[in-house]
C-alpha cells in the first residue's frame, strides 16, 4: 500500500510539472522532490500525529532538495519547489471548510479553516527557513574561501 502511495505522489508531482510546462528532462526530479518531502511528512506524521508539524518538516525537505537540485542542475529552484508542494496543498481541508460553513456548522468550519491556514503557513515557513539557512551557510562558506 505504501508503494502505491509513493508512486501516486511521484506521478502527481511530475504531472503538475507538466501542467506548468516544466522541461521534460526535469519532470523526474520534480517528482522525486515530491516523493522525498511526502515520505518525510508521512514519517513525522506517524510519530507526532501533528499534520502542521509534518508539513513543516516536509517543506524543509522541499526547500533543501530544490536548492540542491538548482545548484546541481543549474536551473531555478522554483522548478523543483512547486511540484514538490502539490502533495501538501490542503485542498481537502479547504473543501471541508466551505462545506461545513454552507451546512451551518460554523464552529467546525472555522476550526477546519484554521487547520487549512496553518498547513498553508507551515508550507511557506518551511521553505523560507530551509532556503534562508542554506543560503546563510553557503554565504559563510564562500566568505571563508
Amino acid at each position: 500500500m505504501l508503494a502505491f502511495k509513493i508512486i501516486a505522489v511521484f506521478f502527481m508531482s511530475a504531472s503538475f510539472g507538466v501542467l506548468l510546462r516544466m522541461p521534460k528532462g526535469l519532470l523526474f526530479y520534480g517528482g522525486l522532490v515530491g516523493v522525498a518531502a511526502w515520505l518525510m511528512m508521512y514519517g513525522v506524521l506517524s510519530i507526532s500525529q501533528s499534520m502542521v508539524l509534518a508539513v513543516f518538516v516536509g517543506s524543509i525537505v522541499i526547500g533543501l532538495a530544490a536548492e540542491f537540485l538548482a545548484r546541481f542542475l543549474k536551473k531555478p529552484a522554483t522548478l523543483f519547489m512547486i511540484p514538490g508542494f502539490i502533495p501538501f496543498v490542503p485542498g481537502g481541508e479547504t473543501y471541508n471548510t466551505v462545506r461545513l460553513l454552507v451546512e451551518g456548522r460554523y464552529i467546525e468550519g472555522a476550526a477546519m479553516g484554521v487547520r487549512a491556514a496553518l498547513i498553508g503557513s507551515a508550507i511557506a515557513f518551511g521553505v523560507f527557513v530551509s532556503s534562508t539557512v542554506l543560503r546563510l551557510v553557503m554565504d559563510q562558506q564562500n566568505n571563508k574561501e
